[in-house]
């Protein structure tokens, strides 16, 4: 996927996603491809929804829980880290929203436990979380924009998973996992899971 089919610029600001930051670290470096949701109390009756095609990764410090990291991830996060915010927030990745799914099977969600960071645990305790079981699989193509200083707005608390940002990406977007090599990963994951290949387009998703 081009980085070209993002556009730059918006006229009502730019979305982003907040997610802990040990996780937006592993999505960086290529580490890991997609993420597991769950959406926040803030939500609403709606819930947690794929809204946007393409989006800022806001690494937060609210909900790392590093002992709840497996072991070999577990440096990504500080060990004193209590979830203190930060005065100023870095902006680094871009995401493109590939697909996305409700997954209402535990079992396939403990089959993609191997794919990203969080405890099987951790995955467990989400998913069974709230008034209805699942999780919300969003396969990302991430981009690195040049770094961006976000100063703290109270906008960006409370427990949501969107909010909107005055910063731009830039204009140039470099993949951080190749094409070749990131369709390998998909299928790899999309075997894992038994997951068929047909997935919605991008801000639907199928339950």
């Amino acid at each position: 996927m081009a980085a070209d089919d993002i556009p730059p610029a918006r006229k009502s600001g730019w979305p982003a996603l907040k997610e802990a930051a040990p996780v937006v670290q592993a999505l960086g470096q290529g580490w890991q491809i997609f993420v597991l949701r769950k959406g926040g109390i803030a939500e609403g009756r709606r819930g947690f929804a794929a809204d946007y095609p393409d989006f800022w990764l806001f690494p937060t410090r609210f909900h790392a829980q590093r002992e709840k990291i497996r072991p070999e991830f577990r440096f990504l996060a500080a060990p004193d880290e209590r979830g203190e915010r930060e005065e100023v927030v870095e902006l680094q990745f871009v995401a493109k929203l590939l697909w996305s799914r409700f997954l209402v099977d535990w079992e396939t969600v403990r089959r993609l436990a191997g794919f990203q960071l969080w405890e099987e645990g951790l995955l467990r305790e989400r998913f069974a979380f709230g008034k209805k079981e699942g999780l919300h699989l969003l396969m990302l193509r991430i981009f690195r924009s040049s770094k961006v200083a976000c100063p703290w707005d109270r906008r960006f608390g409370g427990c949501r998973s969107w909010i909107t940002v005055r910063h731009p990406w830039s204009e140039r977007l470099d993949p951080v996992v190749p094409d070749e090599a990131f369709a390998l990963r998909e299928k790899e994951v999309l075997r894992a899971a038994a997951l068929d290949a047909g997935c919605p387009e991008p801000g639907r998703e199928a339950g």
